[in-house]
């Protein structure tokens, strides 16, 4: 499913990724750290895009989900199937 994304672009065109809007109530999530970012495949989706690993709190608690960008396509994959 795809979700949207408010993003940073810098004066050089690197993306980052500022906030998420995602679950049940549509809630801006806003993501806390990139800590990686890298041109990957995704083996669910069986494409080819940007994988960010982002920090982002829910609840009070740190996760790490990975936000990938295909084609100006956003989606979440959290690690958990």
């Amino acid at each position: 499913m795809y979700v949207p994304v408010k993003l940073y672009i810098d004066e050089n065109g690197k993306i980052t990724p500022q906030e998420i809007k995602a679950g049940y109530d549509g809630e801006w999530l806003t993501v806390e750290k990139v800590t990686d970012s890298r041109r990957m495949a995704s083996l669910n989706a069986g494409g080819i895009g940007i994988r960010y690993n982002c920090i982002i709190n829910i609840n009070e608690t740190q996760r790490n989900i990975y936000l990938f960008d295909e084609e100006n396509k956003w989606w979440i994959y959290n690690g958990e199937q």
